[in-house]
């Protein structure tokens, strides 16, 4: 035997209040939806900013080490031409006495 269900119609005022709690439940899933949509692409943001200034701090250390190396060499090569320079002077000085030296045995047999 078959039954017959009976379907209880909702009164207007009830099924307004249903669609009104729908429409509430589904604004803040969307809310939330989007907030979380928010806070990903924050993140993202964040992660980028940190890359790029790990990047340009990196770039930055490696200008300053190739800064530094430069005004090594430049410092080595002046301190060696520095050294060259004197060693030929030195030299020079030393031929310059040694011509300028007095003949002792020259003086001697003369007197």
């Amino acid at each position: 035997m078959k039954r017959k269900v009976a379907r209880l119609r909702l009164s207007p005022n009830e099924e307004a209040q249903l669609i009104r709690e729908e429409h509430k439940r589904r604004r803040k899933l969307r809310i939330q939806q989007v907030r979380e949509q928010e806070r990903y692409i924050a993140l993202q943001i964040r992660t980028e900013v940190q890359h790029r200034r790990e990047r340009e701090l990196q770039n930055l250390a490696e200008e300053r080490k190739e800064e530094w190396e430069r005004q090594q060499r430049k410092k080595l090569e002046t301190l060696q031409k520095l050294y060259q320079d004197n060693l030929r002077v030195l030299g020079e000085g030393h031929r310059s006495a040694k011509e300028n030296e007095l003949d002792w045995e020259a003086i001697a047999q003369k007197n």
